[in-house]
């Protein structure tokens, strides 16, 4: 699923979300987005988040978040990301209290990954989780690897697996977006082999998907995020 894929799916969702990229610049934004906070897709795509959406009063998002994604450094210190509850600066000046549900969505071919978040407020018939499974289901029906709020298991820190060089290698291209043709080409091994890699590594992590695989890796010190 590449990232356009993403983006068409958030434009066509009810609920409220809107993507952000690695370094937090604004890169998808939808119509329900534009209906609880105000602000058109116009108005804020290629802008950073923060300085769209920062609020200065208490429980606002300026503190963590310009210290760089709040969602991203949880990967990086082996957590998963959790949904919160933040004022979000509107279009009017007024700031809404909303709850933000974060899922870090794998990228493909040289598609960095994409953090999308999932805005709902009290004016919402569904429930949070709702919103949030909802864009979940519809990305993960759609082949996308996803990290969310929902607990993953935690491995083993007293035992971390023993992965080959050229398990690292392909982890490493995996976590860069690589897909497997690309993979093959630039490791000059087969397609086949490439998938091989893939599904050793995966199960010496006990992941799921790639995704998954990765961010346990960082959890483990055997990579460091891209």
């Amino acid at each position: 699923m590449t990232s356009g894929d993403v983006f068409r799916l958030l434009e066509s969702t009810h609920v409220g979300a809107y993507a952000v990229s690695v370094d937090q610049t604004i890169v998808s934004w939808n119509q329900a987005a534009q209906r609880i906070l105000g602000f058109s897709a116009e108005q804020v795509l290629g802008r950073r988040c923060y300085d769209v959406l920062a609020g200065l009063s208490p429980g606002s998002i300026v503190a963590g978040c310009l210290q760089g994604c709040p969602s991203m450094r949880a990967l990086k210190a082996g957590e998963v990301p959790g949904a919160v509850d933040v004022r979000m600066l509107c279009s009017s000046g007024e700031r809404r209290q909303v709850s933000v549900t974060p899922m870090v969505v794998a990228g493909q071919g040289n598609d960095a990954p994409v953090i999308v978040h999932v805005i709902h407020d009290s004016s919402e018939s569904e429930s949070p989780e709702a919103a949030a499974d909802s864009v979940r289901e519809g990305l993960a029906r759609r082949g996308a690897d996803v990290v969310s709020d929902r607990p993953a298991a935690a491995p083993d820190s007293a035992r971390v697996p023993e992965l080959t060089r050229r398990e690292l290698e392909v982890l490493r291209l995996v976590a860069l977006g690589r897909s497997t043709p690309e993979i093959s080409r630039q490791l000059a091994i087969s397609s086949h082999t490439v998938l091989n890699h893939i599904r050793n590594f995966r199960e010496k992590l006990d992941a799921t998907t790639k995704l998954e695989a990765v961010v346990t890796a960082v959890r483990l010190g055997l990579l460091d995020w891209p």
